[in-house]
């Protein structure tokens, strides 16, 4: 090889490892005219920098938030690493990190720590998130947020690249992988053209290319199924998967004038013990209630979005019982049906107990698994609006890169075996401004049969 053509190629190589430099304080702005920041230092700096996030009101995003950009091109190709430590101030909401690469203005690769969120209580903590970024990628957004209203601060924030994490697994490999699961596993697979598919996505350049190139594309195909359920978790999403099962909001329980309640939140994660622990105080709390609630139970569903269905029905078994209490159906109509255990140390029956089940528009996924559940059985009526209309079941299927699908595979048929049509509807309507928790209790106090 020609000298000077080596000394480009190694300059070359020498810049893709080149952490950009720090040149001005980060610029941050509000994610809403509601959302007030102040910051200092600069992320790219090894000291970092400092934020402050408040917000006296919400609007209707449920959130406010810190955002500033910078130019991805020197950061492609690479992962990027957003660190700090955060902290709530005041307020009852919680705080999280978040990071996402931008195509032209539009968003292509996306991650957060809403899954570890930071509350009061917490005190300050540490939070990192890891991204690949495509070498599409124009621009690189991030930041912090905050649910509810309050003030949160975030200390040492930090963004630097690092190379890819996924090792020598290829672009080419991941994405093989996951058509061929799509096409042979998927609900929905009939309704597309996966010959056309491959020809188009599936290119040779990818053969060359970091795992983390293939996962727009991978999103691409399983869009193509209009599930709207099938996702990929990346490598780093699916370790913090297995290694978590952290609840979308607190379990709540309580019980008056012989009615109990119980609000089940969603459970992201797989990991065991996490799992048992939560189903355990699900179920303990039902059963402590047991000798309270002659008239009644509701079970608050309103707020699951979803997650890892088998802890909460085995907290709920109480309330469920033991045989069938639904089942998933495949698209070649084989069917495998529900069954799960009480959680360990509970065994109270209260399945002949009238229960009100609340559900809504953020019901969904495993949170409308858990409300199909109670389709059918004896003494129950639904209360609310309409669920968000993703009750299918997905299969995790792992793929060579340590990435996971959550792959579409099944519908859901109540305990009855009637196939639920996408989303559950309430057998009583409840409109803006109406209690819902009023109208269950009365139902309640009806004496159902």
């Amino acid at each position: 090889m020609d000298v000077d053509v080596m000394v480009r190629v190694l300059f070359c190589i020498a810049l893709l490892f080149v952490q950009p430099v720090a040149s001005a304080e980060t610029a941050w702005n509000g994610t809403s005219s509601h959302s007030r920041v102040v910051g200092s230092g600069d992320v790219r700096d090894p000291a970092g920098a400092r934020l402050s996030l408040s917000s006296t009101e919400t609007g209707k995003e449920g959130f406010s938030g810190a955002i500033t950009s910078l130019d991805a091109a020197p950061y492609r190709g690479r992962d990027v690493v957003l660190s700090g430590v955060l902290g709530v101030e005041e307020g009852t909401g919680n705080g999280a990190l978040w990071l996402r690469g931008d195509q032209s203005g539009r968003m292509v690769v996306f991650e957060n720590t809403r899954a570890t969120p930071v509350t009061l209580p917490d005190g300050e903590q540490e939070r990192q998130l890891r991204l690949y970024i495509p070498l599409a990628t124009t621009s690189l957004k991030f930041g912090a947020t905050m649910t509810g209203v309050g003030r949160i601060h975030a200390a040492s924030l930090r963004l630097h690249a690092e190379p890819p994490a996924t090792g020598n697994v290829s672009a080419y490999e991941v994405l093989d992988a996951a058509i061929s699961h799509i096409e042979s596993r998927a609900l929905n697979r009939s309704r597309v053209d996966w010959n056309t598919e491959r020809a188009q996505l599936l290119t040779d350049d990818l053969m060359g290319q970091p795992a983390g190139e293939a996962y727009p594309k991978v999103r691409a195909a399983l869009a193509k199924l209009g599930d709207r359920h099938s996702l990929l978790r990346t490598t780093n999403q699916a370790a913090q998967d297995r290694s978590t099962a952290i609840a979308s909001e607190p379990l709540m329980t309580n019980a008056s004038d012989d009615i109990g309640y119980v609000r089940v939140p969603g459970l992201r994660g797989t990991d065991r013990r996490a799992t048992r622990r939560f189903a355990a105080d699900l179920c303990q709390r039902i059963e402590a209630m047991a000798g309270k609630v002659s008239q009644g139970m509701i079970v608050h569903l309103r707020g699951n979005t979803g997650g890892n269905m088998w802890p909460m029905v085995s907290g709920l078994f109480p309330l469920l019982g033991g045989g069938p209490i639904g089942s998933f159906q495949d698209a070649d109509g084989n069917i495998s049906p529900w069954t799960e255990r009480a959680a360990e140390g509970c065994e109270v029956d209260m399945t002949m107990t009238p229960v009100a089940v609340l559900i809504g528009p953020r019901t969904g996924s495993a949170g409308e698994a858990v409300a199909t559940a109670f389709k059918g059985r004896p003494r129950t009526r639904f209360f609310g609006q309409p669920t968000a209309g993703v009750a299918t079941g997905n299969g995790r299927i792992p793929l060579p890169d340590g990435s996971v699908l959550g792959l579409t595979q099944s519908s859901f048929l109540d305990r009855t075996g009637e196939l639920i049509p996408g989303r559950l509807t309430p057998d009583v309507g409840v409109e803006e401004g109406q209690d819902a928790i009023a109208l269950a209790r009365a139902w309640l106090r009806s004496a159902p049969e």
